[in-house]
């Protein structure tokens, strides 16, 4: 196959975008890394779940003069969350026989504790709804703070780099997996960004992906199917070939020098690159070394996409800034998030 893709360095149209009304935020909660590390001075345990798009973990966290210890990890693997609410329960009558605060990091749109939409979910949110009312609050109780993944992974990312020392002001998290997720630390506040869901513009687009966004009814193609794994990258190489191959198959194509795995990621972290410009303008961060983006998701385990994404930001106008894997952090930074935010609810309750 004849691969002939050639990508602009700086598409101003694209960043623009970010700074309207098609950038859908909402704040989550007060949230401010160094006041989080001093909640993890007394002892205490609590419970940690993060509901992934293909498996879910658990793990008891022990919080102790700073230090941070797990135990009694679980992780349960299944197509569209079978099994999830039954793994679910267990854990509900542990955390209720030990006492513990729960803190829980969820794949999936929500309304406070309840779970509004998901697109890799399908069985899990239809079990909750006929037995839980899609609230996880009724399984888990008031004690229970539960955030979307994004928002886990930025409260667990930033506690990250103050427990290392960093001095932590605006942070922005982007997820670039399965699926496209953002969010970012404002002024003490952490928003849920929908910087996925807004329209790409056609020179970010060059293989003409017409798939519609789909989220809330839209009908124009957004920046997830274009940056996403499953929903982009993956989708766009089943319509170019015929054949539907995985991200793991599809990022070894790419370190393999295929043309068109190549172009997929490299268009994908270029998109990504022009969404991260767009909302630190929009958030007005401060160019400082205490200015942070934090990367996470399965195509930030190609390392020629972390560079890419790296090469394609420094490209672009944008403050200055830490730029963070999330891998560098922390196995799993949004289970660490949940249970960061389990210790903060107790702390301020």
């Amino acid at each position: 196959m004849q691969i002939d893709v050639s990508l602009p360095f700086h598409v101003p149209e694209q960043i623009a975008l970010y700074q309207g009304d098609q950038l859908l935020s909402h704040e989550v909660c007060r949230f401010h890394p160094i006041r989080a590390v001093q909640h993890l001075q007394p002892r205490r345990d609590v419970l940690a779940i993060d509901i992934g798009g293909d498996k879910a973990r658990s793990a008891i966290y022990r919080f102790e003069h700073g230090n941070v210890s797990t135990r009694d990890e679980r992780v349960l693997q299944a197509k569209g969350g079978r099994g999830y609410l039954e793994f679910l329960r267990e854990l509900a009558e542990e955390a209720n026989a030990r006492d513990l605060a729960v803190g829980i990091s969820s794949a999936t749109k929500l309304n406070g504790s309840a779970i509004e939409r998901t697109v890799n979910l399908p069985v899990f949110l239809h079990e909750m709804r006929e037995h839980c009312g899609a609230d996880y609050r009724n399984l888990f109780g008031e004690r229970a703070s539960v955030v979307n993944d994004t928002i886990a992974g930025i409260c667990g990312a930033s506690t990250h780099l103050a427990l290392d020392g960093v001095a932590v002001g605006d942070v922005a998290f982007f997820i670039s997996g399965s699926g496209m997720g953002a969010s970012v630390i404002s002024q003490g506040t952490a928003l849920h960004v929908e910087a996925a869901h807004v329209p790409v513009v056609a020179e970010l687009n060059p293989f003409g992906q017409r798939t519609p966004c789909g989220v809330e009814g839209r009908e124009y193609t957004c920046l997830d199917r274009i940056v996403a794994g499953r929903t982009g990258i993956e989708d766009i190489y089943r319509q170019q070939t015929g054949t539907s191959l995985d991200g793991v198959a599809l990022g070894k194509l790419y370190e393999a020098g295929d043309p068109l795995a190549t172009s997929l990621y490299e268009t994908s972290a270029l998109a990504l690159a022009h969404a991260i410009a767009g909302v630190m303008q929009r958030y007005h961060f401060r160019d400082s070394e205490s200015s942070a983006v934090v990367l996470h998701g399965g195509n930030f385990e190609v390392a020629a996409y972390r560079d890419a994404v790296r090469r394609r930001l420094d490209a672009l106008p944008h403050p200055r800034c830490r730029i963070v894997f999330s891998r560098d952090l922390s196995r799993n930074v949004c289970l660490d998030g949940a249970a960061v935010l389990a210790a903060w609810h107790e702390a301020d309750c």
